[in-house]
């Protein structure tokens, strides 16, 4: 951040620099101050940000596998896979309904033809 009086550096030939190339030289020198600073600053910012990010990635990737396995277990399967009952009179029902309205449509279809 300090910028010692030394730094400036008197050219190879001993000739001292102009006012134009001094003011140059200040520039170039606070730009690149500038430029370091916004560096600087976003890696502050990246850095906490990647921390959470892996940190939560590993979690996530924790507890999935935790839950996998208490999920994969044979004794479970039966149970997990049985049908609420619900469902089964549900899917009855409405087959019922699907083979009446299939009824209905060929009996419409029948008189129709029987019209003509």
């Amino acid at each position: 951040m300090l910028i010692c009086e030394c730094s400036r550096q008197i050219p190879a030939n001993g000739a001292h620099l102009t006012a134009r190339e001094e003011m140059e030289t200040q520039l170039i020198r606070s730009l690149i101050q500038s430029y370091f600073n916004i560096v600087r600053q976003s890696i502050q910012d990246i850095i906490p940000k990647a921390i959470m990010h892996f940190l939560v990635n590993h979690t996530a990737q924790q507890v999935q596998n935790r839950l996998v396995a208490a999920l994969y277990k044979p004794e479970l399967f039966t149970n997990l896979l049985n049908e609420d009952e619900a469902l089964v009179a549900e899917r009855a029902r409405v087959k019922a309904l699907l083979e009446a309205y299939k009824d209905a449509f060929k009996t419409l279809a029948d008189v129709n033809l029987k019209s003509t």
